[in-house]
């Protein structure tokens, strides 16, 4: 009950005057509670975008790194995995393509494992590149020789050329040699 009597000139407080004292907190709160509404629902999205195909392929990749001597020897051990910090995981008439870069934290030193592997169906992952990149920009190749396209063996190993086909020529013999007419 307002005890004023009744026609009091009295200027009455205005809103923001009685209720500041409640407002602000709750608008504090709101404004947290928002944030953290936004950033759970970012995670989400993150982590969905790996989901179980991306997952698989991320568990394979750090594992294969963290037994690598060379990345052991480079980053100290153990190895630490952090969640990857870019992610692409794409399943296109079923072939599944995984592009993923993973933070790898040793007790010498960090890197940065780079991962671009696709699978058809229940098959095993086939990495078209799986290497860490260490702190001086040095890039360790962790496929096995297998994996490799011949392009990207080492000179020992890549296939010799069969008999009778024409070996490769300098580029200064291509420009000397030549015109050949091609019979169908």
């Amino acid at each position: 009950m307002d005890a004023r009597p009744e026609g009091s000139l009295v200027p009455q407080q205005g809103w923001w005057n009685r209720n500041w004292r409640w407002a602000v907190p709750v608008g504090c709160l709101g404004v947290l509670a928002s944030c953290g509404c936004l950033g759970a629902l970012a995670l989400g999205w993150g982590l969905k975008s790996v989901g179980t195909t991306g997952a698989s392929v991320y568990t394979e990749a750090v594992g294969i790194a963290r037994m690598d001597a060379q990345v052991r020897s480079s980053l100290g051990s153990p190895i630490e995995a952090k969640l990857p910090t870019q992610t692409s995981v794409n399943t296109v008439n079923g072939v599944t393509r995984a592009r993923l870069d993973v933070p790898l934290d040793g007790p010498q030193a960090d890197g940065v494992l780079h991962v671009d592997a696709e699978k058809t169906g229940d098959e095993d992952w086939r990495y078209r590149a799986l290497n860490v990149e260490l702190p001086d920009g040095t890039r360790l190749d962790l496929r096995s020789e297998a994996e490799k396209p011949d392009d990207e063996k080492t000179p020992d190993e890549a296939p010799l050329p069969q008999e009778g086909a024409p070996t490769p020529e300098a580029p200064g013999d291509q420009q000397d040699a030549p015109k050949r007419d091609i019979e169908l």
